[in-house]
């Protein structure tokens, strides 16, 4: 069965549990894919971190909760509930503010 749509705040408490239990703080789970386009749900806790890492062909995210702050070459964006950003071409980082949930979208290669 090809699933087609997905209900983003029950996900969001199930991963905020499971990044709770674990021993980053975080959590993420793939929710839908079309093609190469693929949305995954992001869970940090306060103060954890997605180490460096490359961006993939595209990508954006939007903060659902909380706020992260994206840093890369001596930059850093902080992106609070609601707000949608597309990543940098660049080596990058996030770092949680506080409890947050992020939709990353993505072209897989």
């Amino acid at each position: 069965m090809h699933v087609t749509s997905a209900e983003l705040d029950q996900l969001v408490t199930k991963e905020w549990d499971k990044a709770t239990a674990s021993n980053n703080g975080r959590s993420a789970i793939a929710v839908l894919k079309d093609g190469r386009l693929r949305h995954t749900l992001v869970t940090l806790l306060a103060g954890s971190t997605l180490n460096d890492h490359e961006k993939p062909e595209a990508a954006t995210l939007q903060v659902l909760r909380g706020s992260i702050v994206v840093n890369w070459e001596g930059e850093s964006k902080t992106i609070e509930h609601g707000g949608l950003f597309v990543l940098p071409d660049a080596v990058h980082n996030v770092v949680a503010n506080e409890d947050c949930a992020f939709l990353l979208t993505s072209l897989a290669g």
